[in-house]
């Protein structure tokens, strides 16, 4: 009753009407093509850990390998498992088509995000209506805030959010489809099962959430919701574990049990250093960004949506096949290293009961007869999302081409077989240069020791008196290099933003 009179609120009552809805509609997807194509190459500026995913699909291409590279060999931890093949084999196909170029990796990335928005578009179209569907893709590409990248910031670089949530998004779209649908369940508990699936092999991080997610599932409609079949309790949990489980065995065939063993040894390292941390300082800056996405109103409307789903119908467990990961994330959240990526699935899944809570707010309002504070409301909306979206704008159009300038200089002045020590993975997307890089293995520490203090890594880079040391955002940010060691052995030789390369003295 409630969503349809939130809809016939918000139902047009006029050609005129019907005409300024269209050309708002029009008018969201230019303002969407331009925040995600306009200064792709340049904007964000490439950094650490999209230099590190690229090193995959460049490597496959020139020496037919699937895995990261340095000057002593392949690397076959880090990038190979946190991302999957479904970002880097898109990938390596533009660089076998192209060649090697970041404007084409991140194309492909950009062609996620477009995926991933008419994803949730349609979701919140079957679960609230077609008005409240554009204000979750509104609200989707204002999910930036003050000093955290949003939506539109993911989806114009080499990382796995935005092509994780795509799949997602078509796993929970056959989900909802197979609850409201029955006529058609078999098919779209199907789909839906390959479409968690996918989102588990694209960002292995996923599998912390979805896979308990799928199982309260189970569990909520078996016991209580009533609502489905054991096709729709067993298809998709069955489908996606089996594929997630089968691109475990590729790789361990690919890498032989000695290799796959390190891997998951390296893999529960990093998941006590930074998936799991229970640090106070760490939960308390978590906090402080899930308040600011939307305005404050994303832990505000999941509860509200768990209010309106604890009534037993079809409709009301659809909506908890979004809201329940969303919780699952953010209690996780609130217990990891508090990066706002690890968030950022849920804010992405707690777009639409935000959008929900707004909607049924105005239509209580306008029952009410008070529209004034419904125009309160609709300002408010307005300049949560304006101010975002401003903060994006202002990434799109500042440009940076500091990497770009470093690997011409590079390019130009420096012999491709000369060893260049660095941590600055990006780099070799735009050059030949036989680099070595710090080992995979002190990641984890150097972050936790930038993130939250305490001993710093020793690394022993310098000892092998490299001939050149390329400096940047990333090492400067973990603080791997001894400046003084480096100031006192080595000199600049040309800076470009934040990089700076530098050559040995000659003894």
């Amino acid at each position: 009753m409630h969503k349809q009179l939130t809809t016939d609120l918000l139902r047009p009552t006029s050609d005129l009407v019907r005409f300024g809805e269209r050309a708002a509609t029009l008018l969201l997807v230019v303002i969407i093509g331009l925040l995600a194509l306009v200064n792709l190459p340049y904007a964000p500026r490439t950094w650490f850990d999209e230099g590190s995913h690229l090193h995959v699909p460049e490597t496959l291409i020139r020496y037919g390998v699937y895995a990261d590279i340095s000057s002593e060999g392949f690397r076959y931890f880090g990038p190979t498992i946190g991302v999957g093949p479904t970002v880097m084999l898109p990938v390596a196909l533009v660089f076998r088509l192209v060649g090697v170029d970041l404007l084409a990796a991140r194309l492909v990335i950009v062609a996620y995000l477009f995926a991933t928005l008419w994803l949730f578009y349609l979701l919140a179209r079957h679960l609230h209506g077609r008005y409240l569907a554009l204000l979750t893709v509104l609200l989707l590409i204002a999910s930036r805030t003050r000093g955290f990248e949003g939506m539109i910031e993911y989806g114009r670089q080499v990382l796995g959010e935005v092509p994780g949530l795509a799949w997602l998004g078509m796993g929970l779209l056959f989900y909802v489809k197979s609850i409201l649908q029955p006529a058609h369940r078999r098919r779209s508990a199907i789909l839906a099962g390959i479409g968690f699936g996918m989102a588990l092999i694209t960002k292995n991080q996923f599998a912390l959430i979805v896979a308990p997610s799928l199982l309260i599932l189970v569990l909520l409609d078996w016991r209580f919701m009533r609502v489905g079949d054991w096709w729709l309790r067993l298809a998709p949990p069955l489908i996606a574990g089996s594929m997630f489980a089968g691109w475990l065995l590729i790789m361990l065939a690919f890498l032989g049990p000695a290799d796959f063993s390190a891997n998951l040894a390296k893999t529960r390292q990093a998941a006590g250093g930074a998936i799991f941390v229970f640090d106070g300082e760490a939960s308390l800056r978590a906090i402080r960004y899930l308040v600011q996405v939307y305005g404050g109103l994303l832990i505000p409307a999941l509860l509200y949506s768990l209010w309106r789903c604890r009534q037993r119908n079809a409709m009301a467990f659809a909506e908890l096949t979004l809201t329940v990961p969303a919780i699952l994330w953010i209690g996780w959240y609130l217990v990891s290293l508090g990066w706002p990526r690890y968030a950022f699935p849920a804010v992405a899944l707690g777009a639409p009961a935000v959008a929900r809570m707004i909607g049924d707010l105005l239509a209580w309002l306008w029952q009410r007869r008070q529209p004034v504070l419904a125009g309160a409301v609709g300002a408010g909306l307005a300049l949560i999302t304006g101010f975002s979206l401003s903060l994006t704008v202002g990434v799109v159009l500042r440009p940076d081409d500091s990497a770009q300038r470093m690997a011409a200089f590079l390019n130009q002045a420096i012999p491709t077989d000369a060893i260049i020590e660095t941590w600055e993975p990006e780099l070799a997307i735009f050059t030949d240069h036989t680099y070595h890089y710090v080992p995979t293995e002190l990641l984890d520490g150097a972050v936790r020791h930038a993130w939250l203090g305490g001993s710093p890594v020793a690394y022993d880079g310098l000892d092998a008196n490299p001939p050149y040391v390329l400096t940047g955002p990333f090492s400067a940010y973990t603080g791997i290099y001894d400046h003084e060691r480096l100031q006192r052995d080595y000199a600049p030789v040309y800076s470009a933003g934040p990089y700076t390369i530098w050559q040995r003295h000659t003894p």
